[in-house]
């Protein structure tokens, strides 16, 4: 029988490194070890032990058709959609193991608060790896369910959450079994879903796993780039036109609703933020023109959804609103699948754009809805935030059946879901990884902060240590070491902000497409100093509000609150918060066109630099009071309440 012709794949731009050959230092590394040690993601298995511990779901306790109900602790009344209930446990564990692992493997040099992380996942993945039934199946089914749904399901879901655990562990530390079982475990899926003659998408009454299993497309691209087997691809592009064709709810990225410009977003946001990368890789397995322009539809779409803080709209359904810094919330997970999906966009583009984003959004929207204290995060946060009680505002109706508690700081946020505080674990990994990305022709550095390098290229051991105090401060040095001299190019990417820059170096350099380059014989020790130059910048939101930074930070007012504790759990220390304002008029603030503002440097302690950082100094006009008055802005990073848009006085 003749084989099918391939599809014509488009080039990807750039390459990801193996996970775990770029490491994090100064203030975000112990930013991440304070997590493991003192915080939820070290802790979030002792906080819902139910959901973790006692629910061996891709072992023991695998879904059966006699099961009907799971107790996660959500209030809410049952109805007919929790159904998936059933499988939100896979979330839950895959995605908490996934950032733990990867934190643990990134911080694994002796300093890691508890040894012991390490050792429990890497038993955790030797009993997933038994759990493999002989034909090579890995996941939350038992043979009387698995593949063979009509309904609501998390078949791919689970499979997709847990493989990502699996890759982790493979790019790592390179071990062939673990490559090995994984690629049996994805065979078995696509023999069970045959392309072209099944339909994984065909289902009723499909509330968010099924819409959710797209993600298995993640997998595929990660084992195709580091295969190189088309099968992957070709699959993955197979499955986002399946899900094109099927009637779902979660309907964002279908094709046709995205060449259709009067349709904008409407579905639950982190699905659609996460389906972006669906499409992604549709698009660069197979040079189908409707492909091409239904992505540069979904980014001109995503332009409305977006806040200040680079946030999109997940509060949780986007609703075909456009962004609004005071009343769309945004959800973490929105967060951390936009950033991501960032990522993607950078590796197979190469466009530094996607870098400034990805930066942009995880200084300013993904630390501003982190706790202080690293032991909880807020599920539902607004970039204007007046209060955090449950509600959006604090006298807000609440549905009995339904209530609203996501706009709190929480460790798990159990009453809602345990989806948001394993994917604030997730996010700061997955940021590194994309720190450092391979070229044609060497190295660029993408993403800022301090961190260590250390690779290969063209057969040469290379070395690559960043110490800067970025975002804080905009100058960074480089210390380049190759084991024996080796020609290659360095780039640097030119954020969108900066003014100018200097570079001092001992070689050439030029300026190209938004990168500095030096190509040159790098040999023995060599080191390199990078500064940016930028200005305050007033920069205008929707029809009459404004805001204000200054290089990658979102500057805001913070705002005085009244802090009440709610659930404690059973760890000391950990406990919800929620915040009242202790002002009654906290939105009256308003900003002159004329006002200037200056920076003052921050005093910060290196490794807690939010604490003391650099701030905005002038003066904001308050209505009430008729008058201006002097204020401090500070990143929106740093805040808990705050302002950062405002009006011009009338």
């Amino acid at each position: 029988m003749k084989e099918p012709r391939k599809n014509q794949l488009k080039p990807q731009t750039l390459a990801w490194l193996n996970f775990g050959e770029t490491s994090p230092a100064g203030w975000m590394r112990a930013q991440m070890l304070r997590d493991l040690e003192h915080g939820f993601l070290g802790h979030l298995d002792e906080l819902v032990p139910s959901l973790i511990k006692e629910d061996d779901i891709y072992g023991e306790n695998r879904l059966t058709a006699a099961a009907r109900s799971k107790d996660l602790g959500v209030l809410a009344v049952e109805k007919e959609w929790e159904v998936q209930f059933l499988w939100w446990n896979s979330e839950t564990q895959s995605n908490w193991r996934d950032g733990l692992l990867r934190s643990a493997l990134l911080l694994d040099d002796g300093e890691v608060p508890d040894p012991a992380h390490l050792p429990r996942l890497h038993a955790y993945i030797d009993h997933i790896l038994s759990t493999q039934d002989a034909d090579g199946y890995i996941g939350i089914y038992a043979s009387d369910l698995r593949y063979s749904f009509n309904t609501e399901n998390g078949e791919l879901w689970a499979q997709a959450a847990l493989f990502r655990v699996l890759l982790g562990r493979y790019e790592a530390y390179g071990e062939a079994h673990i490559l090995q079982a994984l690629r049996r475990a994805v065979g078995t899926t696509i023999r069970a879903y045959p392309i072209h003659h099944s339909h994984p998408f065909r289902v009723t009454k499909d509330y968010a796993g099924v819409c959710h299993g797209l993600m298995f497309t993640d997998v595929l691209d990660r084992l195709y780039q580091l295969t190189g087997e088309q099968e992957y691809l070709d699959y993955a592009l197979w499955l986002y036109q399946e899900y094109s064709a099927s009637p779902l709810s979660v309907a964002d990225m279908q094709l046709d609703n995205l060449l259709n410009p009067a349709r904008h977003f409407h579905a639950h946001g982190v699905h659609t933020y996460e389906h972006l990368r669906s499409l992604l890789t549709a698009v660069y397995a197979s040079e189908d023109p409707r492909l091409e322009s239904a992505l540069l539809a979904a980014l001109e779409k995503l332009e409305l959804c977006l806040t200040p803080s680079g946030a999109p709209i997940g509060d949780e359904n986007i609703g075909g609103r456009a962004a609004d810094a005071s009343e769309t919330g945004y959800e973490y997970c929105s967060i951390h699948e936009l950033l991501d999906t960032y990522t993607h966009l950078l590796q197979k583009t190469g466009q530094p754009r996607w870098a400034d984003r990805v930066e942009w959004l995880l200084f300013n929207a993904a630390q501003g809805a982190r706790h202080p204290d690293g032991q909880g995060i807020a599920y539902l946060k607004t970039d204007n935030s007046f209060s955090m009680t449950g509600t959006l505002h604090p006298n807000d109706p609440q549905n009995p059946d339904n209530p609203q508690t996501r706009y709190k700081y929480s460790p798990a946020h159990q009453d809602v879901a345990v989806c948001c505080v394993p994917n604030a674990g997730r996010i700061f990994p997955y940021y590194v990884k994309a720190m450092w990305m391979r070229t044609p022709d060497g190295l660029l550095a993408a993403l800022y902060c301090a961190s260590e390098l250390r690779t290969q290229v063209n057969g040469v051991q290379v070395s690559i240590r960043q110490e800067t105090r970025y975002p804080f401060e905009l100058e960074m040095a480089f210390f380049i070491e190759t084991a024996k001299p080796a020609a290659f190019e360095l780039a640097f990417r030119k954020p969108e902000w900066a003014t100018g820059f200097h570079i001092s170096t001992g070689g050439e350099w030029r300026e190209e497409n938004g990168l500095i380059k030096i190509h040159k014989i790098w040999q023995g020790r060599e080191s390199l100093r990078l500064r940016f130059e930028a200005e305050i910048q007033t920069r205008p939101f929707g029809k009459d509000e404004f805001y204000l930074s200054c290089g990658p930070l979102l500057f805001a007012l913070p705002l005085d609150g009244q802090v009440k504790e709610g659930r404690r759990y059973p760890l000391q220390g950990f406990r919800d918060l929620y915040y009242t304002p202790a002002q009654p008029l906290a939105a009256d603030w308003r900003l002159a066109p004329s006002q200037v503002f200056k920076l003052e440097p921050g005093g910060a302690n290196p490794e807690t630099p939010w604490q003391r950082p650099p701030v905005l100094v002038g003066s904001l006009y308050n209505t009430a009071q008729g008058l201006f008055v002097p204020v401090r802005l500070v990143p929106c990073g740093s805040t808990i309440l705050r302002q950062v848009t405002f009006r011009h006085p009338d």
